[in-house]
């Protein structure tokens, strides 16, 4: 997967100076400590036509929806694993002719767009939302952060009223019947569901990231 992560960055970066479009690495990326399940985060200034341009342009988006708190990011999961979180960028003071930036957003003024989001999220209901939990633990559990990964697991169930406990032994059972669980009650998208099983079978790999 780590192979899509490099692909993704490069036609990122691609993207931005071919379209004057001013993009921000950030997160693990770019404090160098990414493993090959790790998110790519990003901040973009630009139009909801370059937006979509930028999107569909990389390849096809399994799931597409937002973060509420705060608003502003869309969470971007392609078919070949790539997870992105986008932050769309309303205003900023960043001026020049350098559009793929690697110093942080954070050190200049800016505001994110809270209404241009809507219009990407392929679905805007509190299961499609929730369907998110599942690739947040995944990814986080494969990263290393096995606590973390059990802890939005457990969201998940309760989401779904199981109260049964999740541990480091039994995680690959539970996440599993969970997943299974909530597609039989609110059914997702079978590439959604295709890259979710893939992870899965990770799980059996003796050494995680």
């Amino acid at each position: 997967m780590k192979n899509h992560q490099q692909h993704y960055l490069a036609y990122i970066k691609q993207f931005a100076e071919k379209n004057k479009c001013p993009v921000w690495l950030s997160g693990s990326f770019l404090h160098g400590c990414a493993t090959a399940f790790s998110d790519i985060d990003i901040s973009v200034f630009c139009n909801a036509k370059k937006l979509n341009e930028l999107i569909y342009g990389y390849g096809k988006p399994v799931y597409i929806s937002y973060t509420q708190k705060p608003l502003g990011i869309l969470i971007v999961i392609y078919e070949d694993g790539v997870a992105v979180d986008l932050e769309i960028i309303a205003k900023t003071d960043v001026t020049g002719d350098e559009y793929f930036h690697t110093d942080a957003l954070a050190q200049n003024k800016y505001s994110r767009n809270e209404e241009l989001y809507k219009a990407f999220s392929l679905r805007d209901d509190a299961f499609y939302h929730a369907a998110r939990l599942f690739h947040r633990s995944l990814i986080k559990f494969l990263s290393g952060k096995q606590e973390t990964g059990i802890s939005i697991a457990g969201e998940a169930a309760a989401f779904l009223h199981d109260n049964r406990p999740i541990d480091k032994a039994n995680y690959k059972n539970r996440i599993t019947a969970l997943l299974n669980t909530f597609h039989t009650l609110h059914p997702l998208p079978w590439e959604y569901l295709a890259v979710l099983y893939e992870l899965i079978e990770l799980l059996n790999e003796k050494s995680v990231p």
